[in-house]
């Protein structure tokens, strides 16, 4: 097996008698888009914050990019490009320079600095103006360049949408792809469902510090209820199709089901039998899949 970007071992941190996360046990592979997703105060920052030894963990361990998560990293850490969540910049610092500092902190050569720029819509003359007089939305897309910028082997992005415009969202999401082909393994959380479905390898959920599920979206929609819609041209009786899943709506020539995957072709063998003239049968999107296990 490759090694991996990440790893975590029953990875927990507890503040007092308040688990913010429990348990962790999560592996990322290099060169993935990796999504972690959940509701504000999941644990999704905290995760992310061990990862970088910027906490102690209450319990069990971390590995990055083959380092133990803390004090070792130092050796490492200029691979690493970092988004928080709160992003707190030098507001008397222009753009340029913040970037040319946090270039010098990593060691490493900003090569793909213009390309961000130019893809995010920052200007020189938006660099030459102290970040004090920047709107949120260009902090946040100055945060990502510099995240980015020397194009590290592994990027931690903490809810990096937050305030982009849809149409820089979209540039956003090409920016991964062009760290992705570049070797950056992207490893970033979200509440932003859509997002993580377009753009993520793989997926995992949180939910009260712990982890609920990991997979590809595929495998997750996969392991959820169908949504199955049947007209008819008589009136049927719907209520006889009740034990292959959960009703939904009903009307005497229209049914609706949520239907797991395993019980599909019974279903179906049974509307065969009957005056059926339209079948739809609805793969779960992520944010269905979402609701459901969060509620």
């Amino acid at each position: 097996m490759s090694a991996a970007a990440i790893e975590t071992r029953g990875l927990g941190k507890r503040y007092g008698k308040v688990h913010a996360l429990e348990d962790l046990s999560l592996r990322v592979e290099e060169g993935e888009v990796f999504g972690f997703l959940g509701p504000n105060g999941a644990g999704k920052t905290t995760t992310i914050r061990l990862l970088l030894g910027l906490l102690r963990p209450s319990a069990g361990g971390a590995e990055v990019l083959g380092r133990p998560a803390g004090p070792s990293m130092a050796a490492v850490r200029g691979e690493v490009g970092y988004l928080p969540g709160e992003l707190a910049l030098w507001p008397a610092f222009t753009g340029a320079a913040t970037l040319d500092f946090l270039a010098r902190l990593s060691a490493r050569v900003a090569e793909d600095r213009a390309r961000l720029l130019e893809r995010l819509d920052l200007g020189t003359a938006d660099l030459g103006r102290p970040v004090r007089s920047y709107s949120d939305g260009m902090k946040q897309k100055l945060g990502i360049v510099q995240a980015l910028q020397c194009r590290p082997r592994l990027a931690l992005l903490d809810e990096p949408t937050k305030g982009l415009d849809p149409l820089v969202q979209q540039e956003f999401y090409a920016v991964l792809e062009d760290a992705r082909r570049h070797g950056t393994t992207i490893f970033f959380s979200s509440h932003v469902l859509s997002e993580v479905e377009r753009v993520c390898d793989r997926v995992a959920m949180l939910r009260g510090g712990r982890l609920v599920s990991v997979g590809t979206v595929e495998e997750l929609r996969r392991a959820q209820r169908r949504r199955v819609v049947a007209v008819f041209s008589q009136d049927v009786d719907g209520g006889s199709l009740a034990h292959f899943g959960e009703i939904v709506e009903r009307e005497p020539r229209r049914v609706a089901l949520h239907v797991a995957q395993a019980d599909l072709p019974a279903l179906v063998a049974r509307l065969g039998m009957l005056p059926l003239v339209d079948l739809v049968v609805e793969p779960p999107s992520l944010e269905e899949i979402f609701l459901e296990r969060y509620r």
